[in-house]
């Protein structure tokens, strides 16, 4: 489940790893929470391939 914590990232960087990801276009791109290793979502974010993602 995850600490819960919510950290800023920029979006050059989320829009970096969603470049880089060549995965599903349905799933946001994804990162690693420093403090307790859990995957972490942007909340909302229109992705590179026009998706909407919106947690």
């Amino acid at each position: 489940m995850g600490c819960k914590i919510v950290e800023k990232v920029p979006k050059e960087v989320v829009e970096y790893f969603d470049m880089m990801d060549d995965g599903d276009t349905s799933i946001p791109p994804r990162f690693s929470c420093e403090s307790c290793g859990a995957e972490m979502y942007p909340k909302d974010y229109i992705g590179l391939h026009g998706e909407h993602y919106k947690i």
